[in-house]
């Protein structure tokens, strides 16, 4: 039986333990994973795809830039019995145009907390009773401790969770395995993976996320959580009564 020094061992370190690999080479799958949707980024990803009850940061360099265009194709194959929880969201969601992305309106919960610790109360609170099927939390400040607790928290589940914070957060420590930096382009979106299991990836990727709204909502509709301009809100179907962690 070899050792766990032997040569053949050095070179395949998942054969000592799977949370280990080398530095030129990504991580082996550990977590089960949902298309992108977008080959060239499940490429690019160690899991082939969004792993599932993990948190993935996404960090935008502004709201409203084709962030929900991205997730579409990972959310439309989610079992539709269950819901998707949008926590804090920068704009009101256009249920109109999430229908058209084939998720109807009555998958959507919304919830708009009032402050920085009821964020984090209900996001942990969702994941804590395996509530949803993917959870999309919009959050400007995020202490590492509370990157923490998200994480062991998304570990129980087998939720999608996405944690969209802003382009200046890409510079702080983060729990999160996998992060990706986000940039506006002619073709779509400019993505980076600045945080993965496995080698640092450099070059972005280009994602034309256009082609998947243009096959789901036909060409002359238009989209709307990825807007620019405020929409006033309305009321929220929930909103969070307890302050937190």
């Amino acid at each position: 039986m070899a050792s766990k020094n032997s040569p053949f061992n050095l070179q395949h370190p998942e054969r000592i333990h799977p949370a280990l690999w080398r530095a030129t080479q990504f991580a082996r799958a550990r977590r089960q994973a949902i298309s992108t949707g977008f080959t060239q980024l499940n490429q690019e990803l160690p899991d082939q795809g969004w792993p599932l009850g993990t948190l993935i940061e996404l960090m935008p360099a502004q709201p409203g830039i084709g962030e929900i265009s991205l997730l579409c194709p990972a959310l439309a194959q989610l079992n539709t019995q269950r819901s998707i929880v949008l926590i804090n969201p920068p704009y009101q969601p256009y249920f109109h145009c999430w229908r058209n992305w084939q998720l109807h309106q009555h998958r959507l919960l919304w919830v708009r907390p009032q402050s920085y610790g009821d964020t984090l109360w209900a996001t942990e609170q969702t994941l804590k009773h395996n509530a949803c099927a993917a959870l999309i939390c919009w959050a400007t400040h995020m202490r590492l401790p509370a990157l923490r607790r998200l994480h062991l928290a998304a570990q129980q589940t087998d939720a999608l969770l996405f944690l969209l914070r802003p382009r200046a957060a890409g510079d702080q420590a983060s729990a999160a395995p996998l992060r990706l930096l986000l940039q506006p382009s002619a073709y779509g979106l400019e993505v980076l993976i600045s945080k993965r299991r496995g080698h640092r990836s450099n070059q972005p990727l280009l994602i034309n996320v256009a082609s998947y709204t243009r096959a789901t909502q036909g060409a002359n509709t238009h989209a709307a959580l990825d807007q620019s301009e405020f929409t006033p809100a309305q009321q929220p179907r929930y909103q969070p009564s307890a302050t937190a962690i």
